[in-house]
């Protein structure tokens, strides 16, 4: 089998890179080893810049006609469920005054749909990467399904396979790599028609306290998502107080919300997922006509609420840059590669840099930072030209982080 591209993964960067490139009439081969796409227990956020790349698609209608949530603002609060900013979309003055949450799954197979009228892509479920070698064409690719081993000739392979991707392994492409100290326990649940106000509202909700993070989300009109964060990854101790212990208190956050996780069919916190947090920072993001996008290429935290939508960009750009070049051959491959890299690593640079920032000082449980904290956030809730700035960056449609300038004004506002 011969093809243009060779995809490992279907996340949100593989299936819409796929898209591009399909539409584009080039031949596209697009691997994954899970069996299908299904839930997985969380929600995700499609910012404006995701929001803004499915409409270039023409898949914005089809993705509003998913169970979803439109949230033009968020709420912060401290420990005690006081509030300290609201984050309103409006400051953005762009087209999409909101952002999307959902089940990453309905996404991702309302973007497999997509591609069942494209002849031109091949999509295996079931198909394990196994390894690469590279050759004058490109690169000669074996994966396995059903027992059985293939070979795939590929003018450009690409690893969308996460951020412990084996393909960048394969390919020898360093970096640093680090899992944060914090992890988070993250559980998804079907909101009663009685449940208290407080459970039944879709306003998204971050608690931030002395070495405390709760965020609650609704990610369609009856289910709602939480991550609740592990300081130092410590899940014994918390298993050790006991699931009541948890569930109060989630309640002094959320008035009724661990009757109502009882209810729906919490048992015992061992039944709660574990989500690490791991960062990947690359010099580069390829060798020779492989490349990484999404995870596999920049992981980053929460945090900044860039991860799905910065995995589209990147297959946005590139797929642009492929469709453009790749018919002058290996030089056009890594003429378009370049190009993408140069383009699309920057900005993840600076949302790292960010991410780090915002996680010293949101993670913290020192008192002295978590006043300055606090206090910043009530001035910016104070400051429309510093909540611009947030909402910018958060969107992903540009990069406005504070200057030092901006958090002493902060500082004094609050």
């Amino acid at each position: 089998m011969k093809v243009d591209v060779a995809i490992v993964g279907a996340g949100a960067g593989g299936l819409t890179l796929a898209i591009i490139l399909g539409r584009a009439g080039l031949r596209v081969l697009l691997l994954d080893s899970r069996k299908e796409i299904g839930p997985v227990g969380r929600g995700e956020l499609i910012q404006p810049l995701g929001l803004e790349i499915l409409d270039e698609l023409g898949l914005l209608e089809s993705l509003f006609s998913l169970p979803h949530i439109r949230n033009t603002e968020f709420a912060f609060l401290d420990g005690r469920g006081r509030p300290l900013m609201c984050s309103r979309y409006a400051f953005g003055d762009e087209r999409f005054p909101f952002s999307v949450s959902l089940e990453p799954h309905h996404m991702d197979r309302m973007l497999l749909d997509c591609l069942g009228g494209l002849s031109n892509v091949e999509i295996r479920f079931g198909a394990s990467y196994s390894e690469h070698h590279l050759s004058e064409e490109g690169a000669d690719l074996w994966w396995s399904e059903g027992g059985r081993m293939y070979q795939t000739q590929t003018a450009v392979l690409v690893g969308d396979d996460g951020r412990r991707s084996k393909v960048r392994a394969d390919a020898g492409i360093a970096g640093r790599i680090k899992t944060y100290e914090d992890s988070y326990l993250s559980w998804s649940f079907d909101c009663p028609q009685d449940a208290p106000e407080s459970v039944k509202s879709s306003l998204g909700r971050y608690f931030i306290g002395p070495g405390k993070i709760f965020f609650l989300f609704a990610v369609s009109p009856v289910r709602r998502f939480f991550l609740y964060m592990l300081a130092q990854r410590d899940r014994k101790t918390l298993e050790e107080k006991g699931l009541p212990v948890f569930l109060s208190e989630l309640d002094a956050w959320v008035p009724g919300l661990g009757d109502t996780l009882r209810r729906t069919g919490l048992g015992k916190l061992e039944e709660i997922p574990e989500m690490t947090v791991m960062k990947v920072d690359l010099d580069r993001w390829s060798r020779g006509p492989v490349v990484l996008v999404g995870d596999a290429a920049h992981a980053m935290n929460p945090h900044v609420a860039q991860g799905r939508n910065q995995a589209m960009e990147d297959a946005r750009v590139l797929g642009r840059a492929l469709t453009k070049d790749l018919a002058a051959g290996p030089v056009g491959v890594l003429r378009a590669i370049a190009e993408y890299e140069s383009l699309r690593r920057p900005r993840t640079i600076d949302l790292h840099r960010l991410a780090d920032e915002m996680t010293w000082i949101w993670n913290s449980s020192n008192p002295f930072i978590v006043s300055l904290r606090e206090r910043v956030f009530r001035g910016m809730d104070r400051s429309p030209s510093l909540s611009r700035k947030i909402v910018r960056t958060i969107s992903g449609l540009s990069f406005e982080p504070l200057t030092t300038l901006d958090k002493l004004k902060a500082f004094w506002a609050g």
